[in-house]
């Protein structure tokens, strides 16, 4: 069978994991997608994705049902990958081309994927733990600087893709737009990977900065439509809902106050307030303040 439509298939098969199915349970549920697999092959990709995606998938011979270890963030990743190649799986599918898709299709027109020819560089050099030389330009007309760079992560956020990491030389935190790279250079030198340092750059922010301080109890009240929303959507994985009524939702997330969270809560406007902590209340009073003077 060819690998196209393995990542379809893949998809399918995690959801209906979560209902814990049996064999013949999960063979029927690809059938209702049009997905017809001998038992064999839906053995195969069971094994594929234990082995090639890492995915813990669980047979329960007492109950005979499979299951997926939830292994939080990493699963989600996994999932963001599929549903991508899932995508382009569809531009070879039926004989269409991308032509004809781009008819049916829209993206976010700053999601453009830009400096993504540098994708494969990278990815080598943050699984070898190798350090990179980096010509980095940070605004268009700028002249480019040279950066010796500890590479710890690729993050998408806002439509853009950025290389997460640290300076060499130093210990402070850094974010580059791929666009903005204009050369890289992989050395022989590798480095030591802390798993901390890559949580703090990663684990309690909204977007790509790291913000300064320890993460923090951080406590948002929405009004009712807009909690909704947050709840579907969740704004962080640390996200809990610690009440709601039928007026509003209050939640509760475990994070840096960073530039790109107090831009968040200010984008929503009047639909939601800030109640902890104090500081952050304080700071997002004055930014709407400021913000109404200049409608004067």
């Amino acid at each position: 069978m060819s690998n196209r439509g393995k990542p379809t298939r893949y998809l399918l098969i995690l959801d209906h994991l979560q209902r814990r199915p049996s064999f013949a349970e999960l063979k029927e549920h690809l059938a209702t997608h049009g997905i017809e697999l001998s038992p064999r092959t839906l053995q195969r990709d069971i094994e594929e994705m234990r082995a090639e995606l890492g995915l813990d998938v669980v047979y329960d011979r007492g109950n005979n049902t499979y299951s997926v270890v939830q292994s939080g963030a990493d699963q989600a990743v996994v999932m963001q990958l599929l549903e991508r190649a899932q995508l382009m799986d569809l531009v070879g599918a039926g004989g269409k081309g991308a032509r004809q898709l781009g008819l049916c299709i829209r993206f976010d027109e700053q999601g453009r994927m830009r400096g993504m020819q540098h994708l494969p560089v990278l990815l080598s050099a943050i699984q070898e733990r190798r350090e990179l030389n980096v010509s980095y330009r940070r605004a268009a007309g700028e002249a480019p600087k040279a950066y010796r760079v500890h590479p710890y992560l690729l993050k998408e956020y806002g439509g853009r893709w950025y290389l997460l990491g640290r300076p060499a030389k130093n210990a402070e935190a850094l974010a580059m737009g791929l666009e903005g790279i204009v050369a890289l250079e992989p050395l022989r030198t590798k480095f030591k990977r802390v798993e901390t340092e890559v949580a703090a750059l990663h684990d309690h922010v909204i977007g790509v900065e790291a913000g300064q301080g320890k993460p923090e109890r951080i406590v948002l009240r929405f009004d009712a439509q807009l909690g909704n929303s947050v709840k579907a959507r969740p704004l962080h994985p640390s996200q809990k809902v610690e009440k709601e009524d039928k007026n509003s939702c209050t939640i509760s997330l475990h994070l840096r106050a960073n530039a790109s969270l107090q831009q968040l809560i200010m984008g929503l406007g009047a639909a939601v307030q800030v109640l902890e902590p104090k500081h952050l209340a304080k700071s997002i009073r004055q930014a709407h303040k400021a913000a109404a003077a200049a409608y004067k």
